[in-house]
C-alpha cells in the first residue's frame, strides 16, 4: 500500500516595479503556482514576453497610468524572458527562472514512513536511510514522464546514490519491502 504526501506550499506574488526604464529586480527565481504582478510606478512600458517554456502563456501588456499592475499566474516550469517594447534598446529587460515546488514530503498522519530520503532537492548524492533492518527493499526511481531510471535493492540501513549525471528535474520513487511501501518525489538540481 503506497504513502500519501503532501508537499508543504504557499503560492508568492513576486512584485516587479516597472520605472526609469527598469524592472526591478531584472531578474528572479520562482516556482509553479506562484504568481509575478509587474506595478507602475512611472513612465510608459510594456511587459512583453519574448520567450517562455514550451506550454506556457505569452503576454504583452500596457503597464502605465491607465493600466497600473499586471499579474501572470505561473503554470510552466522554465526561463522566460520579457522586455518593455518601447525601452528595449535602452536594456529595459527582464526574466525569470521557474522549478517544480519540491520539499521534502510530510508523510501523512495514516502513512509509514519506512525510510527518509534526502535532501530535497538534491545536487550530486541522493541519501536514503532505513528506519529499520532491510527486509527485501527494494527502489525504483523514474523520470517525471515514467521512465524507470534506477532499479536496485537495498541491504544496508545507510544508502547513497549518485546522481551528479541525471538530468535536473523532478524525479518519483517508490521503496517497498515485504509488507510496506512509500513513495514520493524529489528534485535533481
Amino acid at each position: 500500500m503506497g504513502a500519501l504526501f503532501a508537499l508543504s506550499t504557499k503560492a508568492t506574488i513576486h512584485t516587479v516595479t516597472v520605472q526609469n526604464f527598469s524592472f526591478s529586480p531584472s531578474s528572479f527565481t520562482a516556482v509553479i503556482g506562484d504568481t509575478v504582478e509587474w506595478v507602475w510606478v512611472g513612465g510608459t512600458h510594456t511587459t512583453t514576453s519574448t520567450s517562455a517554456p514550451v506550454g506556457a502563456a505569452t503576454w504583452n501588456t500596457n503597464i502605465n497610468s491607465s493600466a497600473t499592475t499586471f499579474q501572470y499566474k505561473i503554470t510552466t516550469a522554465g526561463t522566460y524572458n520579457y522586455q518593455c517594447n518601447f525601452h528595449v534598446s535602452m536594456g529595459m529587460v527582464g526574466s525569470f527562472t521557474v522549478s517544480v515546488a519540491m520539499g521534502v514530503p510530510n508523510v501523512s498522519a495514516s502513512a509509514k514512513e519506512i525510510a527518509k530520503i534526502f535532501p530535497n532537492p538534491a545536487t550530486n548524492l541522493l541519501n536514503i536511510h532505513l528506519n529499520k533492518a532491510p527486509n527485501n527493499n527494494e527502489l525504483v526511481i523514474t523520470d517525471i514522464l515514467g521512465k524507470e531510471v534506477i532499479k536496485e535493492s537495498l541491504s544496508n540501513i545507510d544508502n547513497t546514490i549518485d546522481i551528479s549525471t541525471w538530468k535536473k528535474g523532478v524525479y518519483l520513487y517508490n521503496l517497498k519491502n515485504n509488507e510496506e511501501a512509500m513513495e514520493g518525489k524529489f528534485e535533481v538540481q
